[in-house]
């Protein structure tokens, strides 16, 4: 199925959080192990719906922030997810308490409650004001980048759009691209930094409200880290400091020279690799895309079926256009199975503008 033909439907919310709520009662009245698997799986079934609708809402509003429809529909979702959050909270608590915990170790590995634990540590029914008024700042932040116009040599560029233009050969043209953008940067600045200090100080107080120290530590605990802790980071930072720093170095040292700059280099001549100019995709969209068609081809069968299947189904949104949400990402549309694909490389998209 194409991306475009699959079904977007607002779910109704007290109607979501009545079918959780009576999933919870079911799986913490389960008698043995096979109904409370059965439980659980319907409970998967239920939540891969929800995130589904989650996502198609969301993907088609990075692509076009302008789109009102969508936009409307991540204003329900911003204030949806936080409260359904406090039912799926419930059922993680009865999930990790369950007599059957060693048989669903057993069948599905305990990954399922090491990454329980941790989301237990991220909310309280207490922090839900929080979590929507921060919804709305991102979407917020979201849509002001997406909306830059940037006057430049005679058109109007968004961020993306601009991006060839400050990789330029030419040294004044490069500048003056940087200048461009930075004005836009400037002339939105009040509100930038409106949203920024908005948005720390909600952090901060849902950090507090937990019962910790501010943000840090549940910042870490919100982005799931299962395997290292903020100890193995610092020790990383550390590690980056003394390795990788003095090579960075050494590469912008020789990077400057052989631009015939003092170092260090300006914002500007930084994005500059070679005198030249920088290497650039050769060939407009429907050339790129069809190289990349080849490669995967030539690779394997089974990259040749899955780079099909992304192109044929619409699975990639790779253009530069107005009104596409800054950044890039990977997501999952769990109902239908397939992956979706935003790049975050400025390089591919600006260049199948």
């Amino acid at each position: 199925m194409k991306f475009s033909e699959m079904k977007y439907e607002r779910p109704e919310l007290e109607g979501v959080k009545k079918q959780f709520s009576e999933l919870c009662n079911r799986l913490e009245a389960a008698k043995d192990y096979d109904e409370a698997k059965a439980v659980f799986l319907e409970k998967e079934e239920s939540t891969k719906h929800i995130q589904t609708m989650v996502t198609l809402a969301n993907i088609r509003h990075t692509i076009d922030t302008r789109d009102k429809f969508y936009d409307d529909e991540m204003t329900f979702w911003n204030s949806a997810m936080p409260e359904i959050e406090e039912y799926s909270q419930r059922w993680t608590a009865i999930l990790l308490k369950s007599p059957f915990r060693a048989d669903f170790e057993r069948e599905y590995g305990n990954i399922i409650f090491i990454n329980a634990e941790i989301a237990l540590k991220t909310f309280s029914p207490e922090i839900i004001p929080e979590l929507q008024a921060e919804n709305e700042l991102t979407q917020e932040y979201e849509k002001l980048i997406a909306s830059a116009q940037i006057p430049f040599e005679g058109g109007v560029y968004t961020i993306s759009q601009l991006s060839p233009f400050k990789n330029d050969a030419d040294d004044a043209r490069r500048l003056a691209a940087w200048k461009a953008e930075g004005a836009w940067y400037k002339e939105n600045q009040a509100k930038l930094d409106e949203i920024y200090d908005k948005l720390t100080h909600l952090r901060d107080t849902m950090g507090k409200k937990l019962g910790y120290e501010g943000y840090t530590t549940l910042g870490y605990y919100r982005m799931g880290r299962n395997c290292y802790t903020k100890a193995d980071v610092e020790k990383f930072r550390a590690a980056v400091i003394k390795y990788l720093v003095p090579v960075a170095d050494e590469i912008y040292r020789v990077q400057a020279r052989r631009l015939c700059k003092e170092y260090p280099m300006s914002f500007a001549d930084n994005a500059l690799m070679f005198r030249s100019g920088n290497p650039k995709p050769a060939g407009d969209a429907e050339a790129i895309i069809a190289h990349g068609k080849k490669f995967y081809d030539e690779l394997s069968p089974e990259t040749s079926e899955f780079f099909r299947t992304m192109l044929d189904g619409e699975l990639m949104d790779v253009l530069s256009t107005e009104g596409k949400a800054g950044g890039g990402y990977c997501t999952g549309i769990y109902d239908y199975e397939v992956p979706f694909f935003l790049p975050t490389s400025t390089v591919l998209r600006e260049m199948l503008r």
